[in-house]
């Protein structure tokens, strides 16, 4: 009976081992219907990961010096076709969009044009593991994220620009809220040189990708999304993540900090808004950029043109407080009338467009090369360039034919400017989509969606359908106006042109841009790679010539944000930032000295602080000893900065965090011992059943 005992007893070690290492291993097509699980495929626990959701990850990259990323937001093959249509002819040709990834187009054999896939793992903060309540306080969800076939523009945004998925409303961050290095980080890190254009408010989703790390994407500003006479942060922004409150900043604040080369767009009024905590406590927007040494233009189309680029200096110019006026004047889809198809609509310019007064998306791009070009960095390293066509998808949801087709225009007349003034023989240029949107080019009127009827450049009329608003709005002329058409979640178009542009033939995903972008320019792509830019990192604690204390940060280039803690001689804290959540603390300057202040420190006093990197894990600790009570501003022995005390990342600084690659590789080890253990116990009672 013993021996009957130790073999079942074996028996059942093994089969608690295998569904331990069932539970470790990826879960593949269990349970489809609650969204848990994609029917073949990877969970969302796996898919979550950086990286994971690649499709191609095993094909390498050639090496470009440029790379010029140009987004349609909203512009899936259909927006594509009906402008086509109407402004060149069903057989027409675009001069930009039809020839990138076009084949011998631009004496360019590497050119390459493919669909990507851009689900998202989330529809809201409601469905991350960080979210808010009505107060703004932390909401906990064990279980987050969930597959979701249609995204936003922010989680399309993340995934390009940070390699990662994650949910809707989400900007840079994984759907546990951490915060994922973008590509303008990592750019910067590797001394390139960076731009960003948009004809939306700059804080908006495209562009905020590769400014700032955000659980909300409405957190435009300190005062939320308000042009300054307001304040409506607390609904917009997780709490814990606005200055005041320890954290890290809104988006433009953060835009500030990430230095951007360029940055031309809208969005002027955020910028008017007061800051609420840190250094520049009190100052609106526009004076931090100027107190930081920013170009600022603001609703100034001809000063933004004549600007050259300066040593030191970027280029903040903000052509409209919000979203830029579109190309043309806008159009109405309405329910099904003969009358339309007997008088068709045709689109008419808008006077209010920007581009009559030299501010259109060439203008800017343009200017934004010239900027590039004259950069030494650019010179030297290259650069990085995104542009975006914002208004199509805007004025998809508006059901706007006439408005989207005149931002696609406007978009399509960038690319081709582009393609004529970069070398395609060192410059990689990409042109797609951030998700799908709701228009249709039908044979005839619905009956059961609004539509507009166009008159195209064959002379033909051309049906646009609108068929996915959630709810019926209409003006007293029955035209719709609601502003909510929806996306759609179907796979786009992604073309390229110049070294490497055949990585994107085929289906690829989302996230594979991001490590076609990183692999051309030589980025750190891996988490490893990424860890170890901090690897360098430094300390140097100042006194300045008014007599405060100062920590001055540098090399932390693997890391979004740090934390840090000041401890007495007796180990008590004197001071620490806020580490509540993963955007609590204090934000990184890529490439650049970030500064924190040690205003608790006394005079003759002896102080220890240790700087942690949060997403490296990388430490450098620093011994300080304050001068003493009326001796000079400087320490003798001090270097001519002031700098008392200093510290460094050791050279076999480990990386601390979570349960992640490492954590799973050592629960296989010991998964691997407990089986050899248990099937030893299986073979003695076997052998002993047998002796017996």
């Amino acid at each position: 009976m013993g021996n009957h005992k130790a073999l079942t007893s074996a028996v059942a070690a093994i089969a608690s081992i295998a569904t331990l290492g069932a539970l470790a291993a990826p879960a593949f097509a269990v349970d489809a219907a609650n969204g848990t699980y994609s029917p073949n495929g990877k969970s969302v626990a796996e898919l979550a990961k950086h990286g994971a959701a690649q499709r191609i990850a095993a094909i390498g990259n050639k090496s470009a010096k440029n790379v010029v990323l140009f987004i349609g937001d909203g512009m899936g093959d259909s927006e594509i076709t009906i402008a086509r249509d109407y402004l060149k002819g069903a057989n027409g040709h675009f001069d930009g969009l039809d020839a990138v990834g076009q084949p011998g187009a631009l004496d360019d054999v590497q050119a390459g044009t493919g669909q990507y896939t851009t689900f998202s793992l989330g529809d809201g903060s409601k469905d991350s593991a960080v979210g808010k309540d009505a107060a703004g306080k932390l909401v906990a969800n064990p279980n987050p994220g969930k597959l979701t076939p249609v995204t936003d523009s922010s989680a399309s945004g993340s995934a390009w620009a940070t390699g990662t998925k994650t949910y809707n409303n989400a900007v840079d961050v994984d759907i546990y809220g951490n915060p994922q290095l973008n590509l303008f980080e990592l750019a910067k890190a590797a001394g390139k040189a960076t731009g960003n254009v948009s004809t939306a408010e700059i804080q908006d989703a495209t562009p905020a990708v590769l400014e700032s790390h955000s659980t909300e994407r409405a957190c435009y500003g300190p005062q939320g999304k308000t042009d300054g006479t307001s304040n409506n942060a607390s609904k917009q922004c997780l709490a814990n993540q606005l200055k005041e409150n320890g954290g890290i900043g809104s988006i433009s604040e953060q835009l500030l900090d990430t230095r951007a080369d360029v940055t031309i767009g809208g969005g002027s009024k955020y910028f008017r808004q007061t800051v609420q905590g840190g250094e520049y406590k009190g100052k609106t927007v526009w004076e931090q950029a100027k107190d930081m040494g920013f170009q600022t233009v603001e609703n100034d189309p001809a000063a933004m043109n004549a600007l050259q680029y300066k040593d030191g200096q970027p280029v903040l110019a903000l052509m409209s407080d919000g979203n830029m006026p579109t190309k043309f004047n806008p159009s109405k889809a309405t329910a099904k009338d003969p009358a339309k198809d007997a008088n068709p609509t045709v689109c008419t310019p808008n006077d209010a467009w920007l581009g009559n007064r030299g501010a259109s998306l060439k203008d800017m791009t343009k200017k934004a090369l010239d900027l590039l070009n004259a950069n030494p960095n650019g010179q030297k390293n290259g650069f990085l360039l995104q542009v975006e066509g914002a208004s199509i998808d805007k004025q998809d949801h508006a059901a706007n034919a006439c408005g989207q087709i005149g931002e696609t225009d406007d978009f399509d007349q960038a690319i081709a400017y582009a393609i004529k003034n970069v070398d395609l023989t060192n410059t990689l240029v990409i042109v797609t989509a951030d998700h799908a949107h709701t228009s249709q080019v039908l044979n005839a009127q619905p009956a059961y969606a609004l539509s507009t009827v166009l008159k195209s450049a064959d002379g033909n009329n051309m049906v646009v359908s609108y068929g996915t608003a959630q709810a019926a709005s209409t003006d007293a002329e029955g035209g719709y106006n609601g502003g909510d058409m929806e996306h759609t979640g179907t796979q786009l178009r992604i073309a390229a042109s110049g070294p490497g542009a055949q990585r994107v033939i085929g289906l690829t995903d989302q996230t594979d841009n991001f490590y076609t972008i990183a692999g051309a320019l030589g980025l750190a792509t891996s988490p490893d790679e990424q860890n170890a830019l901090s690897k360098d990192g430094t300390v140097k604690v100042a006194r300045t010539q008014a007599g405060k204390y100062v920590a001055n940060v540098d090399g932390f280039n693997g890391d979004a944000l740090l934390s840090y803690e000041l401890k007495d001689k007796n180990g008590a804290v004197v001071s620490k930032s806020d580490s509540s959540t993963p955007l609590s603390g204090v934000r990184v300057k890529p490439a650049q000295t970030t500064s924190i202040a040690l205003d608790k420190m006394s005079e003759g006093a002896e102080y220890t602080l240790t700087v942690t990197g949060r997403q490296s894990g990388k430490v450098a600790t620093v011994a300080i000893q304050a001068p003493a009570a009326g001796s000079a501003d400087k320490k003798p022995g001090a270097d001519k900065n002031g700098v008392i005390a200093s510290g460094k990342v050791p050279n076999d600084s480990a990386v601390s965090g979570p349960l992640g690659a490492t954590g799973t590789a050592v629960m296989a080890i010991a998964i691997a011992a407990v089986m050899l253990v248990a099937i030893a116990m299986l073979i003695k009672a076997a052998r002993n059943a047998r002796n017996n």
